[in-house]
């Protein structure tokens, strides 16, 4: 009989976490963040040309395959986050206009400078083969000042432009 109570209660408890488990689903899929969330961590298979918007330019050199491999954003650790846009690429100029996107996927530009305009790194994010830098655009308006820039595409050397 104790046996029988005992495998009843734990019964009862996987039935409670499969049921608090439906719960969290359909709360997640009732917010509107879900596509894009899924987005951000869907298996490279699952990603697609199509999710990007047709205004994103495809890059002068490789990026990362994998978006599953990726690095994690840290916090940029120097005491001088000064940097500055760079649209020279192997010796020519590929981006007079440097995009900023929302992230290393590079589904939309949500922000663009001229090249050589200097910025504030935020974030840092060590990839396989393409790193990411958080960039934040002084004096630009507010949702038009912050992005995701190519490690190429930025510059610690200002002498670069001058």
């Amino acid at each position: 009989m104790q046996n029988l109570l005992k495998l009843s209660g734990g019964l009862l408890g996987i039935a409670a976490l499969i049921v608090l488990g439906g719960v969290i689903i359909n709360v997640v899929q009732s917010n509107g963040e879900t596509d894009a969330n899924f987005v951000k961590f869907a298996a490279p298979t699952e990603i697609n040309q199509e999710a990007r918007s047709a205004d994103v330019p495809a890059l002068p050199f490789p990026d990362n395959p994998d978006p599953t491999q990726c690095g994690i954003p840290a916090v940029w650790g120097s005491a001088n986050n000064q940097a500055w846009l760079n649209g020279i690429y192997q010796g020519a100029m590929v981006q007079p206009v440097v995009y900023l996107y929302d992230s290393h996927l590079r589904q939309k530009i949500v922000a663009q400078a001229p090249h050589g305009m200097e910025v504030q790194i935020i974030l840092f994010q060590s990839n396989p083969v393409l790193d990411y830098y958080l960039v934040k655009i002084p004096g630009a308006p507010v949702g038009e000042n912050e992005g995701w820039v190519p490690a190429p595409f930025l510059t610690f050397e200002p002498e670069v432009f001058g």
